[in-house]
């Protein structure tokens, strides 16, 4: 017979888990800086022999666009995105497969893990986009300030531009070194500019690019410009951290209902019938 002591340690380790679990959700996520790799995971898949299938099923439009707007056009190619979703699928099917063989009613999700590794690579390429824009927005004010003062201290545009590139780090500052760099090879500045805006890939930047073009083109001044987009762009900043603040709030208190009060609950019970276990067992044991 199971005693009231012997269920205390599971009890307590239950308890300590879902207080991990309740501060760890409780924990503000930072957003990460674009993978240059691809996880082990697309790897393999893509090194599956799979090249004639990912021809005719892998290869859809829009991967090149993809690719640049995640950040890793330069590691990676459309031949690979297409060859990664086909193995993905394959790998899929294959471990429902397998999963079939153990179980009959695992066949059954050979579609659903196809289709889901189909739509692996796209879906990690996305959210490696949606990481770069939000990294190139955070830095663009802190950009557009430094070039504001420059450009207002009397510096042409392009000397100011390698002093921004210099002086900040992250990813933003890469971006205008490669710009600056096509412009030293004798890119046309207007095309040099908007392959900046493309690779970017938000309207923020775009708006920049604009009001440096019509500045260099048209003449018109630079410094009010910049200001009043790097003021816009805090504020906007604030707003969505307002939003975010007030989405996360209902989430809190689900994860403190769900998993700490009942940690909390588990550890005052533990205490209890620890007591409790003291106290029948001096009480059968006799004088």
């Amino acid at each position: 017979m199971i005693g009231p002591g012997s269920l205390v340690l599971p009890l307590w380790i239950g308890a300590v888990a879902a207080l991990a679990l309740g501060l760890r959700g409780r924990r503000t996520p930072q957003a990460r800086p674009p993978a240059g790799r691809a996880p082990l995971a697309l790897r393999l898949a893509a090194a599956l022999p799979v090249g004639g299938l990912a021809g005719r099923l892998g290869d859809r439009s829009g991967s090149e666009r993809l690719l640049r707007a995640a950040g890793v056009a330069d590691v990676l190619t459309p031949a690979w995105a297409a060859q990664a979703r086909t193995g993905s699928a394959v790998l899929g099917a294959g471990a429902a497969l397998v999963a079939g063989a153990l179980a009959p009613a695992g066949l059954v999700l050979a579609p659903l893990l196809a289709v889901a590794g189909y739509l692996a690579p796209d879906a990690w390429l996305r959210a490696g986009a949606r990481r770069r824009r939000q990294t190139l927005i955070r830095e663009l004010p802190d950009l557009l300030d430094l070039l504001g003062i420059c450009v207002e201290s009397g510096m042409a545009l392009d000397p100011a531009l390698r002093v921004a590139a210099a002086r900040l780090p992250g990813l933003l500052s890469a971006e205008l070194r490669m710009m600056l760099r096509e412009l030293a090879l004798g890119i046309p500045r207007r095309e040099a500019y908007e392959s900046l805006a493309v690779r970017g890939g938000t309207p923020e930047l775009t708006q920049v690019v604009g009001a440096l073009l019509q500045a260099e083109e048209l003449g018109a001044p630079l410094s009010g410009a910049l200001t009043e987009q790097s003021t816009a762009l805090r504020a906007q900043r604030r707003q969505l951290a307002r939003d975010r603040a007030a989405r996360a709030a209902p989430k809190i208190q689900l994860v403190v209902t769900l998993l700490m009060v009942p940690g909390a609950l588990v550890l005052v019970l533990g205490v209890m019938l620890l007591e409790l276990a003291h106290q029948v067992g001096a009480v059968v044991a006799g004088p």
